[in-house]
């Protein structure tokens, strides 16, 4: 066994030593944080609970389990799988030309709202924030001042001027409207702007050495070097952008994603007293984000790494 494996047994050992000499209070103190954060698990998941057992349930046996002596979560006697195909066969909307659109199409607006939004702001805060990060000229401290006073404005206050400027361009109720997410700074721009400004600009020297050029240094060096920020903001960015219903629902009313596309009908849907298969078409809904984020948890878990230069 070599000296190095030697110290990380006894740092282990010294480490489960301190556990396990914790005192009373300590005790107490974790206690308490691990029902607080128990509880709070919970009331995550409970929602979710009742939306998959009712989801289920048959039409009238839902409404009599909300009554005076039901059970809300309470297993339906027959498991109604067909609302399911109902609510992918029945739940649409109408755009503004009469067409139908039903959830199908929401899932594809979904899938290339997501996808679009996603490239075009990661790739508007790569660009900026190498540029901000690693070069002099003339308006740098202006610009990042600006981009950082964006943020601070409330959506409410700008969302009218908003709208004027979409319609005024005429990308409202369009795709091209995805263009402004090219635009959109925000948390990942600060994540990004930080992690270039740590690289080391002994990396483009070098390449500039072997006669690169500024292209090179980006493409080939920084960019690859930011992969573990650029995937982990990229998977919590197309998470946001399924959710999101108030975005498409304000620019791109005849475009309308899964999120959108269920806030919309859902009048309608308890008007028609079928609220089971309401839920079905959310638990639907949520099937692509829990599979993105299983897939994609480590990552977003682990810290990111710094290659480098030692000495």
């Amino acid at each position: 066994m070599d000296k190095s494996s030697v110290l990380i047994k006894g740092r282990r050992i010294k480490e489960k030593n301190i556990l396990t000499k914790r005192g009373k209070t300590e005790k107490a103190i974790f206690a308490f944080v691990f029902v607080l954060f128990f509880i709070y698990a919970a009331s995550l998941l409970l929602p979710l609970v009742y939306l998959f057992i009712n989801s289920f349930q048959p039409k009238l046996d839902y409404y009599n389990n909300l009554g005076e002596y039901g059970n809300a979560f309470a297993l339906p006697r027959t498991w109604m799988w067909q609302n399911y195909v109902t609510a992918f066969e029945n739940m649409d909307m109408y755009d503004s030309y009469g067409n139908r659109i039903g959830l199908p199409i929401m899932f594809f607006n979904s899938f290339w709202y997501v996808i679009a939004s996603v490239f075009l702001n990661i790739a508007g805060c790569c660009f900026t924030g190498y540029a901000l990060s690693k070069y002099s000229f003339v308006g740098k401290r202006a610009m990042y001042a600006v981009i950082i006073f964006t943020m601070t404005i409330p959506i409410v206050g700008s969302t009218g001027a908003s709208f004027k400027l979409m319609t005024d361009l005429g990308i409202y109720n369009t795709p091209f409207f995805l263009v402004t997410a090219f635009g959109g700074f925000g948390f990942n721009f600060l994540i990004l702007y930080g992690f270039f400004k740590n690289l080391s600009w002994n990396y483009a020297e070098a390449v500039f050495i072997d006669g690169g050029g500024h292209f090179t240094v980006f493409f080939k060096v920084m960019l690859p070097m930011t992969r573990a920020p650029i995937i982990t903001l990229a998977v919590m960015a197309a998470i946001s952008s399924w959710n999101d219903y108030n975005t498409p629902l304000l620019y791109m009313p005849d475009y309308p994603t899964v999120a959108s596309g269920l806030y919309k009908i859902k009048v309608s849907f308890s008007r028609f007293g079928d609220t089971p298969a309401y839920f079905a078409g959310l638990l639907l809904s949520i099937i692509p984000v829990l599979v993105l984020f299983s897939c994609c948890s480590g990552i977003i878990m682990k810290n990111f790494t710094m290659g480098g230069l030692k000495g």
